[in-house]
């Protein structure tokens, strides 16, 4: 007898000092800003549990490549994962409106979504692809290019150019430049060697891989076209933890949105400034060629949403609608 409460004892002695460890998986490299908030969400995961929930980060593709990650989620191989939205276009029409120029002009605009109608309409159509949207931030993309600059939409004539999602696409070829679709991973090269001649791509990809040495000019300012990174959930996660511990991850998540927000503009002004210590001539957007590349952005890229995507319309209205009570 003695011996059977000894046993239950030290059972119960275990389970109160035992954690659940979530996997969250990125393909970022550490010095990322994304890895960055990967850290934000671990820490705040663990002071919202009191330390029963911890997260084990596997950043730079360490579990899966890319765009592997979803499968992972799906198979509840990882837990959770920073994962661009548009990637799940394909699989939910809807997301291509995470990389739809014009809609975001500023990280901070993003979190704005939260409190409009869009929010549930995209977390419904992730959820119909097997994973769940936790929150999502937004990481500003810009253009760079050699020869002369690109200053506005028209500018793109004669380019090639490669984009950021099927929407940047179509209004670049609608300014009368040639796609070459290719891995992030591929562009140095296709720049050193004139296989593209102009990148669209978010300010960190144009630092993580030097495009310093291969491009002459920048634009910066005011953007007109942001990428929202996901955080994806597995499916099977509320039931790992239970529900207490899933909303408390849930809240971390979206309490480290504006820690992202902050990193990632201040990022944003820290490459520019780089890029033009390196060389780089670096154009800074006035007001009116803002409103040219918006005005460029609903003509062209909102048109290709509304004909490819189903209830494109809605979703665009969605963005500026209040969530209702």
């Amino acid at each position: 007898m003695r011996r059977f409460f000894i046993t239950v004892a030290a059972l119960c002695v275990g389970t109160a000092v035992s954690a659940e460890t979530l996997r969250l998986s990125h393909s970022y490299t550490e010095d990322d800003t994304r890895h960055r908030w990967a850290e934000k969400i671990a820490e705040l995961v663990d002071e919202k549990t009191d330390g029963a929930v911890t997260v084990e980060i596997f950043p730079n593709q360490q579990l899966f490549k890319a765009r592997e990650q979803y499968n992972g989620l799906v198979q509840n191989r990882i837990d959770l994962a920073i994962y661009p939205l548009p990637w799940l276009s394909g699989r939910a029409p809807l997301a291509e409106i995470g990389a739809l120029p014009g809609v975001v002009s500023e990280p901070a605009d993003g979190l704005e979504w939260r409190s409009r109608e869009i929010w549930p309409m995209l977390q419904e159509a992730v959820a119909e692809t097997g994973v769940t949207l936790a929150g999502g931030g937004f990481a500003m993309g810009t253009i760079g290019n050699t020869g002369e600059p690109i200053l506005l939409p028209e500018d793109m004539d004669g380019h090639k150019m490669r984009g950021l999602g099927r929407a940047t696409e179509a209004m670049m070829m609608a300014n009368g430049a040639t796609i070459t679709s290719l891995p992030a991973s591929e562009i140095y090269q296709a720049l050193q060697t004139g296989v593209l001649s102009g990148v669209l791509t978010i300010y960190s990809s144009f630092e993580g891989y030097n495009l310093q040495e291969v491009v002459d000019h920048m634009l910066i300012g005011k953007g007109f076209v942001g990428a929202m990174h996901g955080l994806l959930a597995a499916p099977g996660l509320e039931d790992k933890i239970g529900t207490e511990h899933y909303e408390a991850v849930l809240s971390a998540v979206e309490e480290s949105e504006a820690w992202f927000v902050e990193a990632a503009a201040a990022e944003q002004a820290d490459i520019a400034a780089a890029f033009e210590a390196a060389g780089v001539t670096v154009h800074r957007l006035d007001d009116d060629q803002a409103a040219a590349w918006q005005a460029d952005a609903e003509d062209n890229a909102w048109s290709y949403f509304r004909e490819n995507v189903p209830n494109g319309d809605a979703a665009l209205e969605a963005l500026t609608t209040p969530l209702s009570n």
